[in-house]
């Protein structure tokens, strides 16, 4: 099989569970769109009027990363630990198939999937009052920092795989390591966290590309400062490259053993 063959079978194959299964569609889409709705009326309840479209706006943003990690940290690894128990890599060390190009397929899905979730979450957003202010010129940037996140958390989501044998432990551990991201840095904008959380946000690669977007797209003001400084970019990139590479390397190495 050729590495476009290998990698277009092993989205296929996977995109077709990851669009079938309700518990993949309710983790990753209907968590974040059920608060989207609720967390306006509940933790922004006394914010004044004129300020609700930004933090919809922001809300909206924070509602695509935590679908993004959801897909990515939790489903990714749940999957694969599924297809370990069905005994499916004993089969492909036997055929000519490439533990990397298989893998990218993977992640070829979580691109997808997440994107066509991030529309419907806009879509919502928008629907509801929320206020994005972005220019043509800023969508490549954005959907580049969204990629950013895409492959951090995948590489978190290739070592849980590897680590993790059982599919239900495996997609526990993703969840507990989401909820652990969106409550360092992500549930709130970076001038409301606590100061001994705003430290972390600058090595966390999805805190810093979910502060990114949300500067673009709500405001620098809103945010609380300016993310689009060397050093963090700088982080951002060098720790997404180690650790998706690094997850490359245990699922190839962990997840292949007959």
């Amino acid at each position: 099989m050729s590495r476009i063959s290998q990698v277009r079978a092993s989205f296929m194959r996977s995109m077709r569970i990851f669009l079938r299964d309700k518990a993949i569609i309710g983790s990753s889409i209907l968590i974040p769109i059920f608060f989207l709705l609720v967390l306006p009326m509940v933790l922004f309840q006394d914010v004044p009027t004129e300020f609700m479209p930004a933090v919809r706006g922001f809300l909206v943003i924070a509602m695509i990363t935590l679908l993004i990690m959801s897909t990515a940290m939790s489903n990714l690894p749940g999957s694969i630990a599924a297809d370990r128990d069905h005994d499916l890599y004993s089969k492909l060390s036997s055929m000519p198939v490439n533990p990397v190009y298989e893998c990218l397929g993977r992640i070829a899905t979580v691109f997808v999937f997440s994107g066509i979730g991030s529309v419907v979450v806009i879509a919502l957003g928008l629907a509801i009052g929320a206020e994005l202010v972005v220019g043509f010129m800023d969508l490549p940037l954005i959907i580049g920092l969204a990629s950013v996140i895409v492959l951090f958390s995948s590489g978190i989501g290739l070592i849980v795989a590897g680590v993790v044998k059982s599919e239900s432990a495996a997609a526990h551990v993703g969840v507990a390591i989401v909820l652990l991201n969106y409550f360092i840095g992500i549930a709130f904008p970076y001038r409301d966290l606590p100061d001994l959380l705003k430290p972390i946000v600058h090595v966390n690669p999805i805190c810093l590309g979910n502060n990114m977007i949300a500067a673009l797209s709500v405001g620098e003001e809103f945010v609380g400062y300016n993310p689009f400084n060397f050093i963090d970019i700088t982080v951002m990139i060098l720790l997404t490259a180690i650790l998706f590479i690094v997850g490359l390397k245990i699922y190839s190495r962990c997840c292949w053993r007959r």
